[in-house]
């Protein structure tokens, strides 16, 4: 089976659900128990979860045709073909020459295409055609709902999922809004303190000091059971990133700007910013909350701010850090000449546990941090080797278990089945009462023995398939991959790493991504 998520598909603006890896799994497995010619059949799922359909370069999806160059398996199936490749012309090459090269099957159950129907045809062109026909149905319809959101915008229509901070929607009237009593004032106290000559980063002091909800907060009590903002601390405080967010939206003006941003494409969904004069902006749509002039006199207060080098975004911890108190990701300042990462909160935050003022250098970071992650890497690699070791010990071994299992549970049948006939022979009047209680007793400890028995070979089975593991075989070939890179990346360090808890005085907890079980075998061998 593979499974393929990419980035884009967890964006739910312009994907389902159904694109999930869960929803992904169960259809394929609804699939294989819904044909009887599978029974039987041993099953390994590959998946690539964050990674782009349009090239070759996934892990999962490399070793997985790895594995059938190797004859492991003889059937591939996937939910449909833009799971597994989103370029035709790749698609073509595997459907029309290296799967039936390699004698393996193909099954797109979306698409209902199984390759065992058109064998000896060129069915996979075919299909390929109705792909590219799909893509620019798609294309097409993607500029049609575009044509009709520009018109609802150009007539000042509010088309978005939720009000911005500040206002709410009007019950009243639809596609538009009004002033939140609640967050309204708040919004407008920070365009008081920024016209007052206030700059960001006391704007956010001020407001901790005063306690109002920061907008993630006051999201999250409105709509309880929304996913937006999830991974947002509870510990969320006002830091220069919100107050600057609020100080830029010129929606508090009253008026509606869209198509500030030019989406690439249906397989591309990342945006680059227009140019601002391309952007719709439709005054007088709603209630402002600032003045027009008093917008243009705040936005002097963040032009101070300097802008995010995004050529800089890929280093080795990014995403990685958070503070071990707040649990709040750490900011990385790499605007001086010795980079560091400090907690926000301990920064526009007097009264809390974090670590106040203390800044965490990047690079002693990230040589800790390496030193750790490299070791586990090698942990993964020796681990396996061993259980490779072990296997090859034991080859052979499985078998004669299963046989010995086997012959132990006939023998606790044919033992009750004697135990039965003992009390039937007694109750007939056959035996006495001293002869079946003797016989009873015998039959009784040999029942104990037996069970005892098939107690050890089962464990001995356990730990046999301790030896197997597939999750320690995937992570070590990966783990044997980024060895020999020439540098560690984020990428490498996400595909281990699931957070870095930070704490004074640089004390770390590296949070790996192994299961409990792979856990404890790479605790004992690094004991």
């Amino acid at each position: 089976m593979y499974i393929r998520l990419s980035d884009a598909d967890k964006d739910l603006k312009f994907k389902t659900e159904s694109e999930s890896i869960a929803n992904q799994r169960a259809l394929l497995h609804r699939y294989v128990d819904s044909h009887s010619e599978f029974a039987g059949y041993e099953i390994t799922e590959f998946v690539d979860d964050g990674y782009s359909g349009t090239n070759a370069a996934r892990p999962s999806f490399e070793r997985m045709i790895e594995s059938l160059k190797n004859g492991d398996a003889g059937l591939v199936i996937c939910k449909d073909f833009s799971r597994f490749f989103r370029d035709y012309v790749e698609i073509g090459d595997y459907l029309e020459r290296i799967f039936p090269f390699l004698g393996v099957r193909f099954i797109s159950v979306n698409d209902g295409y199984d390759s065992d129907e058109y064998k000896g045809t060129t069915a996979g062109m075919e299909v390929v055609m109705k792909y590219i026909v799909y893509s620019y149905y798609s294309r097409d319809l993607s500029q049609k709902i575009k044509t009709v959101i520009n018109s609802k915008v150009r007539h000042g229509l509010y088309i978005g999922s939720f009000a911005p901070y500040g206002y709410m929607k009007d019950p009243a009237k639809k596609n538009h809004l009004i002033p939140d009593p609640e967050t309204a004032p708040i919004v407008r106290r920070i365009f008081d303190m920024a016209l007052a000559g206030k700059n960001i980063s006391r704007i956010a002091i001020a407001l901790n000091s005063e306690h109002p909800e920061t907008p993630s907060a006051y999201f999250h009590r409105i709509f309880p059971n929304n996913g937006r903002f999830k991974k947002t601390s509870a510990e969320n405080c006002w830091n220069n990133m919100n107050v600057g967010e609020i100080l830029k939206r010129r929606i508090y003006t009253g008026a509606l700007v869209s198509q500030t941003k030019a989406w690439k494409g249906l397989d591309n969904p990342q945006t680059t910013l227009r140019d601002e004069s391309d952007w719709i902006v439709v005054p007088n749509c709603h209630e402002a909350i600032v003045t027009d002039d008093e917008f243009e006199k705040a936005q002097s207060i963040v032009r101070k701010v300097r802008k995010y080098d995004r050529s800089a975004s890929d280093y080795l911890l990014r995403s990685l850090l958070h503070c071990g108190v707040c649990g709040r990701t750490l900011s990385r300042n790499s605007r001086v000449k010795t980079i560091y990462f400090m907690c926000d909160k301990s920064k526009h935050k007097s009264d809390t546990q974090c670590p106040v003022g203390e800044k965490f250098i990047e690079k002693e970071l990230e040589r800790v941090i390496s030193a750790d992650l490299i070791e586990k890497l090698n942990l993964l690699v020796d681990s396996e080797q061993r259980m490779r070791e072990t296997a090859q010990k034991l080859k052979g071994s499985e078998e004669n278990l299963h046989q010995s299992l086997s012959r132990i549970e006939r023998s606790l049948k044919q033992n009750s089945m004697a135990r039965i006939n003992a009390y039937e022979r007694y109750s007939d009047g056959q035996t006495t009462r001293d002869i079946f209680l003797i016989e009873r007793d015998k039959l009784a400890a040999e029942t104990q023995q037996l069970t005892d028995e098939k107690a050890k070979l089962e464990q001995e089975l356990m730990s046999l398939s301790q030896t197997q593991d597939s999750e320690l075989t995937a992570m070590a070939d990966t783990a044997r991959t980024y060895l020999k890179a020439d540098e560690l990346t984020n990428r490498m360090a996400l595909c281990f790493i699931d957070r870095i808890d930070v704490y004074s005085g640089m004390r770390l907890h590296i949070h790996y991504r192994f299961s409990d079980e792979l856990a404890k075998v790479l605790e004992s061998a690094g004991s």
